[in-house]
């Protein structure tokens, strides 16, 4: 026999989650679909000073969520863009 199972309600923290999802955005801003964080990280490998500049390095991730990457979870922010037609 199958039974369906309700969906449980949200805890506190998916709660604050979701209602940050709600708020409305600035026009072009990135919020990460996953957590509702707006904050991009970009880590670059072997990246080295000169001058008062940085220099070479490999980018590892870019334009990922900083909250899901410090989690361990890669979440890109970049917005899909949709063509006009």
């Amino acid at each position: 026999m199958l039974k369906l199972v309700l969906p449980a309600e949200p805890g506190p923290r998916q709660a604050v989650i979701e209602r940050i999802k709600k708020h409305p955005m600035p026009d072009g801003a990135w919020q990460c679909n996953r957590c509702g964080c707006r904050t991009s990280l970009t880590a670059e490998n072997g990246v080295m000073t000169k001058n008062g500049r940085k220099q070479g390095g490999t980018v590892i991730d870019k334009d990922v969520c900083a909250s899901c990457w410090k989690n361990g979870i890669d979440s890109p922010m970049r917005p899909k863009l949709i063509a006009k037609t």
